[in-house]
């Protein structure tokens, strides 16, 4: 798995406000502990930690820098979840040509240069493994729902009443549509789905 270890410590101590404690939940030795934050306090040339009471707590420095570390250490673990390899398998997906064209296959291609072992194949909606669909949003409120993959939005001119000299004038309308990613109840390999998900979101 892909990590950097000395954020790790970081991270742990700041949990568990404690070397001992850490050094415990990562079962490594305490004076590792304490050489793991010095050199990172060494290499960012600012303290982390501070010693009160038989606790240690975040400097304002640390506090700033664990919303950092815990960033890092998620992208880690997003890269290795996914280049860790699939059962070699066929995924059917139902999308419109629309859709497809211009935001799907794009990720897919991408997705497959990693994943060769799973291929995609487009079928019709009640026998596909993922629907892919475009829903009307509720209102003009950008709050994208957690089902969702991005709200997105569609604008279209059409010719209007006014005319400017002997030009008719153009007025343009907007709506904002929901693209809506469902793996049907039978498709159970959740791990590709979220990568899916992830990957058509970015």
């Amino acid at each position: 798995m892909l990590e950097d270890f000395k954020l790790k410590v970081f991270v742990e101590v700041s949990r568990e406000k404690s070397f001992t404690r850490a050094a415990a939940a990562l079962s490594i030795s305490q004076p590792a502990v304490s050489q793991n934050i010095a050199e990172l306090e060494k290499q960012l040339g600012t303290k982390l930690f501070e010693r009160r009471r038989g606790e240690v707590l975040l400097t304002d420095a640390g506090q700033v820098f664990l919303s950092h570390a815990e960033k890092i250490l998620e992208e880690y673990s997003r890269a290795s979840d996914f280049f860790g390899s699939f059962p070699h398998s066929e995924v059917r997906i139902s999308v419109s040509e629309e859709i497809y064209s211009n935001m799907v296959a794009p990720a897919l291609g991408t997705f497959v240069k990693v994943h060769p072992e799973v291929s995609f194949v487009r079928c019709m909606f009640g026998d596909a493994d993922v629907r892919i669909f475009l829903r009307p949003a509720a209102g003009l409120q950008l709050i994208v729902p957690e089902d969702t993959l991005a709200r997105v939005r569609v604008s279209v001119s059409r010719p209007s009443a006014i005319k400017t000299g002997d030009q008719p004038a153009t007025r343009e309308t907007t709506s904002y549509y929901d693209v809506v990613f469902e793996p049907s109840p039978a498709f159970s390999c959740t791990r590709l789905c979220r990568l899916l998900r992830e990957s058509l979101i970015s």
